[in-house]
Parts: structure tokens; sequence; C-alpha cells
């Protein structure tokens, strides 16, 4: 390592032998000297990495185990899904309501009492998120709550929207006001995680023909994607829009029918969209070969199943705020486990 350090090998050479290492090596190798560490924790080299053709994206699903009468998260090792891993830093309590993302490699998780913290596995960071609690009228009781979790790729900016639906116990008619708040978190790759602000929001309106549909949002070749599906038709068809430009959908396919689906989860690298059928194994649509193929068969045997489906990266992206704040993500832990209490 001496001779590293030294200068024998060109700075490029180095750089590029680094940018090919998974993030638990660097992570150690951030040790060997001061002029590593800078390098590895630098905003360009965290980019570089992510981008990295020898960094994949992998399957990330959360399947039941029968056999164990658990659920666990497996990571497919290659795009064909000849095989999985159980890796021990992507497993989570049975107590989370949610995951969301992953944005840059890095999750927001939701447990069922209602915390919520960024996640990165990889780099083994937890940080719990401080949230405002506004003022809400006594006559409004909260019913339901929606959440989702973005990122600016301009700024780097993580935002995570939270959508509180009331019923208004004053008025004789239904009536549900809501109250919406946008956390903002100013966090750039490399960089660290800021105080948290409320903003502003505007709703985005969908197409008027699918508003009679069930559906879902999604990301496709880096768009805002909607799939919709009429569920109660025997044969299923499942309808993309994409909305390249705000405000204006565009259907760019429909795929189907067909006789055994439960609901539309999402894309696998824009040639193919994620199915859960009615029997609750997970099915891969090509749209180009217009052929099925089965990825997951180990099924919850009694009561509904839906599947978690992530595509998923290795990040270097800090989550260390004033005071290095952030947390091991230990689910042996005690601060896990009371966070998931």
């Amino acid at each position: 390592m001496e001779s590293v350090k030294n200068g024998d090998l060109p700075e490029d050479v180095v750089l590029e032998i680094l940018l090919r290492l998974p993030v638990k090596t660097l992570l150690q190798l951030k040790c060997v000297c001061k002029r590593w560490y800078a390098l590895i924790g630098s905003s360009s080299f965290v980019n570089q990495h992510f981008s990295q053709e020898s960094n994949q994206e992998h399957l990330l699903i959360r399947h039941y185990r029968p056999d164990e009468e658990r659920y666990a998260f497996a990571l497919y090792v290659d795009e064909i899904f000849s095989g999985y891993e159980e890796p021990d830093h992507l497993q989570m309590p049975l107590t989370v309501a949610a995951l969301m993302g992953p944005l840059n490699g890095v999750f927001c998780v939701v447990s069922i009492s209602g915390h919520m913290a960024l996640l990165n596995p990889a780099m083994r960071q937890f940080k719990p998120l401080p949230l405002v609690h506004p003022y809400v009228h006594p006559h409004l009781s909260s019913y339901d709550d929606l959440l989702g979790f973005g990122l600016d790729p301009s700024s780097g900016d993580y935002k995570l929207v939270s959508i509180q639906y009331f019923w208004n116990e004053e008025m004789d008619v239904p009536h549900y006001p809501s109250l919406v708040s946008v956390y903002n978190s100013v966090v750039i790759p490399g960089d660290t995680l800021r105080m948290w602000i409320c903003e502003k929001f505007q709703e985005i309106q969908v197409p008027d023909c699918i508003k009679s549909k069930e559906g879902d949002l999604a990301l496709y070749d880096g768009s805002i994607a909607l799939l919709s599906c009429d569920l109660d038709k025997i044969d299923k068809c499942v309808d993309v829009w994409v909305m390249k430009k705000e405000g204006f959908w565009t259907k760019i396919l429909t795929v189907g029918p067909f006789q055994d689906i439960k609901w539309p989860l999402g894309f696998w690298k824009n040639s193919e969209v994620l199915l859960e059928t009615g029997t609750s194994l997970l099915t891969l649509y090509n749209v180009y070969t217009q052929k099925l193929r089965t990825v997951e068969a180990r099924r919850k045997e009694n009561g509904f199943f839906i599947y978690w489906v992530f595509s998923y990266k290795e990040s270097l992206v800090s989550l260390k705020g004033e005071g290095n704040k952030c947390k091991l993500w230990d689910t042996s832990s005690d601060l896990v486990k009371d966070f998931f209490k």
C-alpha cells in the first residue's frame, strides 16, 4: 500500500481500479490513506461509481419463505434471474409499513408506528427523520394518508411528500380536506443530509380516459409513467402512459390481454413490465418479444400477498449530517429495534 501511496501507479489507473470495486471494499480502502479517503468520499467519485458499468442494477424483491414462515428480501444476481442472495444488510423487520425508492441507492423507510428514516444499506447508514407536526383543527379526524419519495436530478435534492386526508365532522355531507407536507433535504452525492423544511407543491392531472381505472405511478426511461388497468375485466390490459412534458400524457403502449393479473408493479430496464398474477407469482412481460416469464415461485399459501419490487444499485451517497448524527444500519441494534416497534 505504501508504494501506491507514493504514486508508483498513475492516478488515472488508481481511479479506474477503485471505480470497479464494491461499496463495502471501498469503505475499507478509505482507511488506507488521506488521499484515498478524500477521493472515495468526493462528489465526483460517488457519481462516477454509481454510473459505472460494473455497478450493475439488480432486481430486489420481498418474498415469502413458506418453509420458515417469514418474509425476506431477495437480490437477484443477474439479468436472467438464475439465482438470488438474501444479504443481511438488505433485510428489513416485519414491522416495515412501507419502503420507497431507491433513489441513488437511498431508501425511505416507514415503520408501522409512523416513524420515517432514510437508509443507505450499502453504506450501512440509517437516519431517522424529524418530521413536522402541523396544527390540525379539532373537528378534523384523520382517516388515511399517502407518502411519496422523490429526487430532483438537477440538484440531488431528496423530497418526501406526505398527504393526510381528514373527515370533517362538522359538515352534514362528506367532505375530505387534506394536508400536504413536502419535506426537503439538500443532498448532493458525496455531501451531507441537511435540515428538512416544508415547501409548496402542485397537483398533476391524469388522463381523463383512465380516471375510472386502477393505476400506479412508476418511472420509465427517466420520465413519470402511469400504469392503468381495469381490474374488473376478465381479460385485463395494462396501458402505459408517459408524461415527458408537464401536464401532457402520451400512451406509449398497451400490454395484454391477461386473464391472471392482479396488479402491474412497474418496469424492469424499460423493456419488461413487472406483473403480479392472481396466484401471487411475480411475472415479467417483454414488450418486444411479447412473452411472459415467471421470476418468483415462492408465495404465501394463505391470504393475499403483494410483492415489493425494486431496481437496486449500490451507492456511496452519505446520509451523515451535522454532528455526524447518522446511525449504523444494524437490525439487531436497540435503536433500530425501537424505531420499528
